[in-house]
Protein backbone atom coordinates (compact mmCIF):
# COMPACT_ATOMS: atom_id res chain seq x y z
CA UNK A 1 0.00 0.00 0.00
CA UNK A 2 1.25 3.48 -0.85
CA UNK A 3 1.77 5.78 2.12
CA UNK A 4 1.29 9.51 1.52
CA UNK A 5 2.17 12.42 3.76
CA UNK A 6 0.58 15.84 3.46
CA UNK A 7 2.30 18.66 5.32
CA UNK A 8 0.14 21.70 5.96
CA UNK A 9 1.66 24.91 7.29
CA UNK A 10 -0.86 27.37 5.84
CA UNK A 11 -3.74 28.80 7.83
CA UNK A 12 -7.30 27.83 6.86
CA UNK A 13 -8.47 31.14 5.39
CA UNK A 14 -10.88 31.87 2.57
CA UNK A 15 -8.34 34.11 0.82
CA UNK A 16 -5.80 31.29 0.85
CA UNK A 17 -7.46 27.90 0.18
CA UNK A 18 -4.38 25.72 0.75
CA UNK A 19 -5.80 24.13 3.93
CA UNK A 20 -9.02 23.22 2.15
CA UNK A 21 -7.04 21.77 -0.76
CA UNK A 22 -4.85 19.74 1.63
CA UNK A 23 -7.86 18.21 3.39
CA UNK A 24 -9.65 17.48 0.10
CA UNK A 25 -6.50 15.86 -1.28
CA UNK A 26 -6.25 13.69 1.84
CA UNK A 27 -9.80 12.50 1.20
CA UNK A 28 -9.08 11.75 -2.45
CA UNK A 29 -5.94 9.82 -1.52
CA UNK A 30 -7.85 7.78 1.08
CA UNK A 31 -10.49 7.04 -1.55
CA UNK A 32 -7.69 5.81 -3.83
CA UNK A 33 -6.70 3.28 -1.18
CA UNK A 34 -3.62 5.09 0.09
CA UNK A 35 -2.58 5.23 3.73
CA UNK A 36 -2.63 8.99 4.36
CA UNK A 37 -0.95 11.02 7.08
CA UNK A 38 -1.46 14.73 7.69
CA UNK A 39 1.11 16.78 9.61
CA UNK A 40 0.09 20.25 10.77
CA UNK A 41 2.79 22.83 11.44
CA UNK A 42 2.96 26.61 11.76
CA UNK A 43 -0.43 28.20 11.10
CA UNK A 44 -1.66 24.87 9.76
CA UNK A 45 -2.54 23.88 13.33
CA UNK A 46 -5.29 26.52 13.19
CA UNK A 47 -7.21 23.96 11.13
CA UNK A 48 -7.98 22.30 14.47
CA UNK A 49 -9.89 25.32 15.75
CA UNK A 50 -13.55 24.78 15.03
CA UNK A 51 -13.40 21.03 14.40
CA UNK A 52 -15.84 20.45 17.25
CA UNK A 53 -18.53 22.46 15.47
CA UNK A 54 -17.70 21.55 11.87
CA UNK A 55 -19.36 24.75 10.69
CA UNK A 56 -17.72 24.73 7.27
CA UNK A 57 -16.97 22.11 4.66
CA UNK A 58 -13.23 21.92 5.43
CA UNK A 59 -13.77 21.18 9.12
CA UNK A 60 -16.64 18.79 8.35
CA UNK A 61 -14.45 16.87 5.89
CA UNK A 62 -11.55 16.76 8.35
CA UNK A 63 -13.86 15.27 10.99
CA UNK A 64 -15.12 12.69 8.50
CA UNK A 65 -11.57 11.74 7.45
CA UNK A 66 -10.50 11.37 11.09
CA UNK A 67 -13.36 8.90 11.53
CA UNK A 68 -12.14 7.03 8.44
CA UNK A 69 -8.66 6.65 9.89
CA UNK A 70 -6.71 9.68 8.69
CA UNK A 71 -3.59 9.93 10.86
CA UNK A 72 -2.98 13.50 12.02
CA UNK A 73 -0.03 14.81 13.99
CA UNK A 74 0.79 18.39 14.96
CA UNK A 75 3.97 20.25 15.74
CA UNK A 76 4.01 20.82 19.50
CA UNK A 77 5.76 24.18 19.19
CA UNK A 78 3.16 25.36 16.67
CA UNK A 79 0.33 24.28 18.99
CA UNK A 80 1.91 26.26 21.81
CA UNK A 81 2.48 29.33 19.61
CA UNK A 82 -1.19 29.31 18.52
CA UNK A 83 -2.51 28.69 22.04
CA UNK A 84 -4.08 25.32 21.24
CA UNK A 85 -4.20 22.97 24.23
CA UNK A 86 -6.95 20.48 23.47
CA UNK A 87 -6.70 18.22 20.43
CA UNK A 88 -9.63 16.51 18.72
CA UNK A 89 -9.91 12.75 18.98
CA UNK A 90 -7.53 11.15 16.49
CA UNK A 91 -5.06 14.04 16.46
CA UNK A 92 -1.73 13.70 18.26
CA UNK A 93 0.96 16.12 19.34
CA UNK A 94 4.33 15.50 17.70
CA UNK A 95 7.55 17.30 16.79
CA UNK A 96 9.93 17.93 13.93
CA UNK A 97 11.64 14.68 14.88
CA UNK A 98 8.28 12.94 14.44
CA UNK A 99 7.80 14.64 11.08
CA UNK A 100 11.26 13.50 10.03
CA UNK A 101 10.36 9.91 10.91
CA UNK A 102 7.15 10.16 8.91
CA UNK A 103 9.00 11.59 5.89
CA UNK A 104 11.42 8.64 6.02
CA UNK A 105 8.56 6.13 6.15
CA UNK A 106 6.33 7.37 3.32
CA UNK A 107 6.30 7.00 -0.45
CA UNK A 108 4.87 10.43 -1.31
CA UNK A 109 5.14 13.89 0.32
CA UNK A 110 3.00 16.90 -0.57
CA UNK A 111 3.39 20.30 1.10
CA UNK A 112 0.85 23.13 1.38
Amino acid sequence: MTIALIILHAAPERANPRADTAVRLAGAMLADGKDVRLFLAGEGVLLLKGTETAGDSTHALLNELLELGLEVQCCGSSLQAQGIDALPKGVNKSSMKGLSAWISAVDEVVCF
